[in-house]
C-alpha cells in the first residue's frame, strides 16, 4: 500500500492509506475519508475477504454512488467481471503502480479508461472491457520509495523479542514455481523479479529512520534458488549499516537444505522467523502439488530442517495444506500430527481451489468442487468430501491451543513467549469482541450449518450481511452520529483502537 500511494503521490494526487485488518475505524471517521476521496481502491487477497468487501463497497455506494471504486489485489485478477457485476467501477489487473495512477489520471481528466492497459471496466453501455494485460515493470529499482509517511505505523507488531514498530520490506516479485495449490505463480506468470541489493538497503534505511525494528520481507518466494548471490549482498549490507533489525520471511524447505550457510549469513543479520512451505509430510502429496521436492519431503527430512533453524535462533511456522483432490484422510492426520516434530507454529490451510490455479482446473474438472470460489468461510469446505478433514483439523486445533505443556513450554522459551503471548491475547480479544450478531452465526454453524449445503451457508451470510437493510442500517448510523455530533458538550472519539 505504501508503494502503490507512492506511485500515485509521483503523479502529483493525494493519497490515504486505510488499514481495518490492523485498525478499527470508527465508522464516521470512515465516512468521512469516503466523503473526501476522489477515487476509492480497495485491496482483495482472497475469497475469505470478498464479503467484507463487498459490505464496503455497498456502503460506499450507498453514502457517494458516483464514486469511483476501484478493486485490484489477487481475487479481483481473477474474478473481475464478477467484481464489475457487483458494483465495483474497475479492476485493476495484477501489477498496479503504472495501472492505478493512469487510470485516477484518466477519471481525473474526464476520460473512459479505453487506453488504460491493465484495466478491466464497465463500458457505459453497461458491457465488460477487458484491456489488454500491461506488461510487468522490467527493473523493480523503478518504482518510488514507499510513501510510509501515510502510515501509522503503531498498530504494527510482528511479536519478536525487539519491541518496536514493524514493517513490510518486498525485495522481489513473483515466483517461478508452479505449486497446483498457490495462486503466486499465476498471479505473476512464473516470472520472479528482483530489487537490487542497494535498493532493498535503501528501503531498510528509510525505515530505521521510522524507528522500524521489526521486518517482514514479504516476497511470495524469499527464499529463492535464483537469488542466492543477491541475498548474500543483502545480508552484508544489513551486517554493514548496522540495522538491528529482527526479520523474517517465506523459505521453501528445499532451499533451506540447499543453503545452510546461507541461512546462517541471514541469521547474523538478524533472521528470527522463518515460514516455511512444508504442505505435507506425504511425498505422495507433495508430487500432487508439483512442488518439485519429493525426493527430501517427510517428517524425517523437515526435522533436521528444523533442528538446524533452531539452533540459529529462529522460530518456525510450518505452512501446511490438507484436504488436496486425491490426499486421504490418513495422510491429512498425519501431516497435522507430526507437525510438532519439525515446527513451533502449524499454519494449518484446508486446501481451497484458487482461480486461476493448476488445482482449480483439476478440482472443476474432476466435479469436486463443493461450491464456488468467489466468496469462502472457515465453517465450508471447498472440496467435495472433506468436511471429516475439516472437522478433525478444528478437533486438533482446539487440542492445540488447550495443550497446557504446549503453553507452558513455549512460555519460557524466550524464542516464543512474545508470539505465545500474542495468540493468547488474540483469543481473548476475539471471545470480549463477541456480538450477538456473530454469536448468532457461531451457533448455527454449530448445530445447523453442518447439515447445510456449502452454498447454502454462503447464502445464508450473504443475505445476512449484503441486505440492503443492513447497508441502510449502516448509512443510518452515519447521520445519527452526525446529529449526535450537534449536541452541545458531546465530543467525538477519533482514536484508532488497536484490533
Amino acid at each position: 500500500m505504501a508503494q502503490l500511494a507512492a506511485a500515485l503521490k509521483d503523479r502529483h494526487h493525494e493519497a490515504r492509506i486505510l488499514d481495518g485488518n490492523v485498525y478499527e475505524i470508527p465508522l464516521r471517521n470512515y465516512a468521512s475519508i469516503i466523503r473526501w476521496a476522489d477515487v476509492v481502491g480497495i485491496n482483495v487477497m482472497c475469497s475469505y475477504a470478498a464479503l467484507n468487501t463487498e459490505l464496503n463497497l455497498k456502503f460506499i455506494k450507498n453514502l457517494r454512488p458516483g464514486l469511483p471504486v476501484v478493486m485490484g489485489g489477487h481475487h479481483p485478477t481473477f474474478q473481475d467481471g464478477e467484481w464489475l457485476n457487483k458494483g465495483a467501477d474497475a479492476v485493476v489487473r495484477r501489477e498496479g503502480e503504472i495501472t492505478f495512477p493512469e487510470l485516477v489520471d484518466a477519471l481525473a481528466a474526464g476520460r473512459d479508461l479505453n487506453d488504460v492497459a491493465g484495466v478491466s471496466w464497465r463500458d457505459e453501455d453497461g458491457s465488460i472491457r477487458r484491456n489488454p494485460d500491461r506488461p510487468f515493470i522490467q527493473n523493480l529499482d523503478d518504482l518510488p520509495m514507499p510513501a510510509w509517511d501515510l502510515v501509522d505505523f503503531s498498530g504494527y507488531y510482528l511479536y519478536l523479542r525487539k519491541p518496536g514498530r514493524s514493517a513490510c520490506v518486498e525485495t522481489g516479485r513473483g515466483c517461478e514455481q508452479r505449486c497446483t495449490f498457490c495462486q503466486v505463480g499465476p498471479m505473476w506468470r512464473n516470472t520472479h523479479r528482483f530489487k537490487s541489493p542497494e535498493r532493498v538497503i535503501e528501503e531498510m534505511r528509510l525505515l530505521k529512520r521510522h524507528n522500524v525494528t521489526q521486518v517482514f520481507i514479504v516476497d511470495d518466494n524469499y527464499g529463492s534458488s535464483m537469488d542466492t548471490a543477491r541475498q548474500a549482498k543483502i545480508y552484508e549490507g544489513m551486517v554493514r549499516e548496522n540495522f538491528g533489525f529482527e526479520w523474517g520471511g517465506f523459505f521453501r524447505h528445499d532451499y533451506i537444505r540447499a543453503n545452510r550457510a546461507l541461512m546462517k549469513d541471514a541469521a547474523a543479520s538478524g533472521l528470527k522467523f522463518a515460514c516455511v512451505g512444508f504442505e505435507s509430510v506425504d511425498s505422495a502429496d507433495i508430487r500432487k502439488f508439483n512442488k518439485g521436492n519429493a525426493g527430501i519431503a517427510g517428517t524425517e527430512f523437515y526435522e533436521e530442517d528444523y533442528r538446524f533453524l533452531k539452533a540459529l535462533g529462529v522460530t518456525v511456522f510450518g505452512f501446511l495444506v490438507v484436504g488436496y483432490p486425491g490426499e486421504n484422510h490418513a495422510s491429512s492426520m498425519k501431516t497435522l500430527e507430526d507437525n510438532r516434530r519439525f515446527c513451533d507454529y502449524p499454519v494449518v490451510t484446508l486446501y481451497k481451489p484458487l482461480p486461476g490455479t493448476a488445482g482449480y482446473a483439476k478440482t472443476r474438472q474432476e466435479r469436486l468442487l463443493a461450491k464456488e470460489m468467489f466468496y469462502h468461510d472457515s465453517f465450508t469446505v471447498a472440496v467435495r468430501g472433506t468436511r471429516p478433514i475439516l472437522a478433525a483439523y478444528n478437533r486438533f486445533f482446539l487440542r492445540y491451543l488447550a495443550d497446557p505443556l504446549r503453553l507452558i513450554r513455549n512460555l519460557l522459551d524466550p524464542r516464543l513467549r512474545r508470539v505465545e503471548t500474542a495468540i493468547i491475547q488474540w483469543f481473548i480479544m476475539g471471545m470480549l469482541r463477541a456480538n450477538s450478531q456473530n454469536i448468532a452465526d457461531f451457533f448455527w454453524f454449530l448445530f445447523k450449518g453442518r447439515k447445510s449445503a456449502e452454498e447454502e451457508v454462503i447464502e445464508r451470510l450473504r443475505k445476512k450481511y449484503l441486505s440492503e437493510e443492513n447497508v441502510l442500517r449502516l448509512a443510518r448510523r452515519i447521520e445519527i452520529m452526525k446529529n449526535i455530533k450537534k449536541i452541545p458538550g458531546y465530543i467525538a472519539d477519533n482514536r484508532q483502537v488497536k484490533k
